[in-house]
């Protein structure tokens, strides 16, 4: 999946954008920053049409400025006249969406500057929007079965829990993926209560995730999976937290890129 991020030509806005850049595609998700692409003497606008029109969705990075720059809104207005997902990410508290987007939701992160968040958010985002839904799950499967970090299985597995449901052959990828890729295996989530907390494999508690209740609405800033909040620590902790009713094992940040 390819996902064109506009965002402003400045030294903020380009900071977003890369790092928005990296944690999606922890995802298996593939980005489009125009600036990144178009070589020195060729068509600016004609190569940016080209990109956008090879895209699935576009995210617009909402940093201080966003709204005033007319290249922004020409990229907004033409994938909104293309019928492609554009999602409003209000990365500056000044900035709202405007046009045919102000009658759609927002995304307002809980915390800006935490990218990986923002990524689950995205691709939560992505997997309810019905144009993208069905290519999304596809390369979450993907990229699950080529996770090469404890913390991706855990990031795909956040965004996975958000689906309604998954099919038999889906189910079978994932067990597959857990049999033939140890981190995914032994990847896992603390659960519970307290003292009582226990490990659970990254698959079991999938399964207990898209058991309960169908999510039915995408809230204000994140999807509850998602504001689940990730902890620094050993690869594998060896005792349950006394704080938290969940957390998870995590090591460094990794990327299938």
């Amino acid at each position: 999946m390819q996902v064109f991020l506009s965002h402003r030509e400045n030294e903020e806005g380009k900071k977003y954008a890369l790092a928005l850049r990296e944690e999606l595609a922890i995802l298996g998700v593939d980005t489009i920053i125009a600036s990144h692409l178009i070589h020195p003497g060729a068509d600016w606008a004609q190569k940016l049409l080209e990109h956008l029109e090879a895209s699935s969705a576009l995210l617009c990075i909402a940093s201080r400025g966003y709204t005033d720059s007319a290249w922004c809104q020409q990229e907004i207005g033409w994938a909104i006249g293309r019928n492609i997902p554009a999602l409003w990410i209000r990365y500056d508290s000044a900035e709202h969406s405007t046009g045919f987007l102000k009658s759609k939701q927002d995304f307002i992160p809980s915390e800006p500057l935490d990218e990986a968040e923002i990524a689950r958010g995205v691709g939560t985002w992505l997997a309810m929007e019905p144009r993208t839904r069905k290519e999304t799950r596809a390369m979450l499967l993907r990229a699950l079965t080529f996770s090469n970090t404890y913390q991706q299985t855990q990031d795909i597995a956040h965004v996975l829990a958000t689906l309604d449901s998954l099919t038999d052959d889906e189910w079978k990828q994932i067990d597959d993926a857990a049999a033939n890729n140890r981190q995914v295996r032994e990847a896992f989530f603390y659960s519970g209560r307290k003292k009582s907390a226990s490990l659970v494999t990254v698959t079991k508690w999938l399964r207990r995730e898209l058991n309960k209740p169908a999510k039915t609405e995408w809230s204000r800033n994140l999807p509850v999976a998602v504001l689940q909040r990730r902890r620094r620590g050993p690869r594998q902790p060896t005792r349950p937290p006394m704080n938290s009713d969940e957390t998870t094992s995590s090591d460094s940040r990794g990327s299938t890129r």
